[in-house]
């Protein structure tokens, strides 16, 4: 699977299989994560949202099953790729069912405009200690 390099404080690329519906997110920190029966319209957004972390947060990470999969600095003994390995940093999350649906729009909206409105007053608060000092 091919991936997009993005600009993002977490997220380093981005791949897509549309045929198989998967979705791989690779980490600044090296984690690299597979999510199933992801949409191609979901997985669009997401390359294409100007805050990839935010849109991830809201619209893949809680609504989709995903595996941790291997990665070069993986010191495992299974070859890279090889998903669902017994090793604890790798075990597969099972707390999102299949087949789940992207969040209610609306939702999506209010945690999208928390985000935004909490890091705007640390902006704020960080302006006025600023000023105080």
């Amino acid at each position: 699977m091919e991936h997009k390099t993005v600009k993002s404080s977490t997220i380093q690329s981005i791949g897509y299989d549309a045929k198989e519906k998967i979705l791989e997110v690779l980490f600044n920190s090296g984690g690299l994560y597979r999510y199933s029966g992801v949409s191609k319209e979901v997985a669009d957004a997401f390359l294409n949202s100007d805050s990839k972390g935010s849109y991830f947060a809201i619209s893949i990470r809680a609504c989709f099953p995903c595996t941790r999969m291997h990665t070069p600095e993986c010191k495992h003994r299974y070859p890279y790729g090889e998903p669902d390995c017994s090793c604890w940093c790798h075990k597969q999350r099972k707390d999102v069912s299949h087949g789940a649906q992207v969040p209610n729009p609306s939702l999506a909206k209010d945690l999208k405009k928390s985000i935004t409105q909490s890091k705007s007053v640390q902006k704020r608060k960080a302006a006025q200690a600023k000023r105080v000092s």
